[in-house]
């Protein structure tokens, strides 16, 4: 038998079939290569994904600690920062530093604090940032940056707060604020409110989710608006924002659309000295000594000098009926406190200060006592009428007025100083509003509570604590 020998390929042949041999060999390295690239670049993402998320828990580790500091030294005025690891920084600052925190595959994390305010003479304002270290020398550090303001659990913690709307109309009214007690103590004497201590953290707030919940239009709000879900409206000649905002415009960071507030209702008290109805020129309350009096209405009107004047601290309940008048003031009638004075008022029934108003102290801003020596109560809770509030004239008003169930409203050209709450607002005319802002601290020792939250992502925004944030 005879077997035939194959010829052998030519030589080029075979060195095509090695050149494609090491083409498709090349070819499968490479994907090889890129797969396991992509793999570890998947995973490397994926693990700073988790480390960006493992910073942020750090950072709000940090944030709760200071927070449990400040509100343990409000309920302890014992407590010591010092004594609890902070070291403090002059008078009215602390820091601290937490490292070694552990985590999977050879990662660090620690954290740094710093506090201004820190012993509750004032609104505290805290940065953390915190660095998580992944494991790894060519590995790049996580870095996460959050501040919180932080304010009193106080129901005037607000200027204007509203469970529904809050309307402003006209061409000049507006917002503002200032600090009749930046040291917290009522011995030493309170600032008046002047254009040189006016300060743009004027605030307004409506749970409402409802869209125009805050109705702008052309009022300029120097501070903060804050709704439960939609966006202010803002008029071509209104804004929203600190000082220098142009007109027609909202500084987004003094806007916020997660607003919430608690509006407990109030009873009224029972007790004092009975009294007839006040309907002409009277004189409660003796100067120096706090008493209590009770009686059905205050109707003021006539002449000059149908005043009712308040020596003291007189403490009023008006037992008028919800839907029915408690007090309405008129013509030349007015309310007189004399300076250092204080009159709080607990009534159900409608309230319209008109005529002369309330002379709180003084017939001007720099002369009015502070806004807590007038205090409004409303205790409405009628299931179907609200409790009708109208602050009317073009004079001074510095006072504070808590009404969940009643409807305010403002009108007029004069300067209102203080705080008030009710179910809706509306401000006409060319009213200015000045929001006092030691009314934050109203209640005695209150603990204090988140109003703003935000996270620095720019470098420009980081820039601006690196100093204090570096140690």
């Amino acid at each position: 038998m005879n077997l035939r020998r194959s010829a052998p390929w030519p030589r080029p042949d075979r060195g095509a079939v090695l050149i494609t041999a090491l083409i498709l060999a090349a070819i499968i390295s490479i994907s090889l290569v890129s797969y396991i690239r992509l793999g570890r670049t998947s995973l490397t993402v994926s693990s700073r994904a988790l480390y960006h998320n493992a910073a942020m828990n750090l950072a709000e580790n940090g944030m709760e600690e200071a927070m449990y500091s400040i509100n343990k030294k409000v309920a302890d005025s014992s407590y010591s920062w010092s004594s609890d690891g902070w070291t403090v920084i002059g008078t009215t600052a602390a820091r601290r530093k937490w490292t070694g925190t552990q985590f999977d595959q050879n990662t660090t994390g620690e954290v740094r604090v710093y506090v201004f305010n820190h012993d509750g003479g004032g609104s505290p304002f805290v940065i953390a940032r915190s660095l998580v270290t992944p494991g790894g020398s060519a590995s790049t550090p996580i870095e996460k940056w959050v501040t919180v303001q932080l304010r009193r659990t106080s129901k005037f913690a607000n200027g204007l707060v509203a469970k529904e709307t809050i309307t402003f109309s006209g061409n000049n009214a507006s917002v503002d604020s200032w600090n009749s007690d930046p040291d917290n103590d009522s011995s030493t004497a309170a600032i008046k409110y002047s254009a040189g201590v006016r300060r743009d953290n004027g605030s307004v707030g409506s749970v409402s989710v409802s869209v125009g919940s805050i109705l702008v239009q052309n009022a300029d709000i120097w501070g903060y608006a804050a709704t439960g879900g939609a966006l202010p409206t803002v008029g071509a000649n209104g804004l929203v924002g600190p000082f220098g905002t142009p007109s027609g415009t909202m500084d987004m960071s003094r806007v916020s659309t997660d607003f919430t507030a608690n509006f407990d209702p109030v009873t009224q008290p029972a007790g004092g000295t009975g009294i007839a109805a006040i309907t002409g020129a009277t004189t409660i309350g003796t100067s120096g000594v706090a008493s209590t009096f009770w009686t059905t209405h205050i109707a003021l009107s006539g002449g000059p000098g149908t005043n009712l004047v308040i020596k003291g601290e007189v403490t009023l309940y008006l037992t008028a009926p919800a839907t029915q008048s408690a007090i309405d003031i008129t013509g030349n009638g007015g309310i007189v406190i004399e300076p250092g004075a204080k009159l709080i008022v607990y009534t159900a029934g409608n309230i319209k200060i008109a005529g002369n108003g309330v002379l709180n102290g003084g017939n001007a801003a720099s002369t009015a006592n502070q806004p807590i020596n007038f205090q409004v109560w409303g205790t409405s809770t009628h299931p179907s009428q609200k409790q009708d509030i109208q602050i009317a004239g073009n004079g001074v008003l510095s006072g504070i007025a808590y009404a969940p169930n009643g409807s305010l409203t403002i009108n007029g050209n004069g300067d209102v100083m203080g705080s008030f709450v009710a179910n809706d607002i509306k401000v006409t005319g060319n009213a200015a509003f000045h929001y006092d802002e030691s009314l934050g601290n109203f209640g005695g020792g209150n603990p204090f509570r988140v109003t703003r939250w935000n996270e620095l992502t720019a470098a420009a925004e980081r820039a601006a604590y690196n100093p204090i944030m570096t140690w």
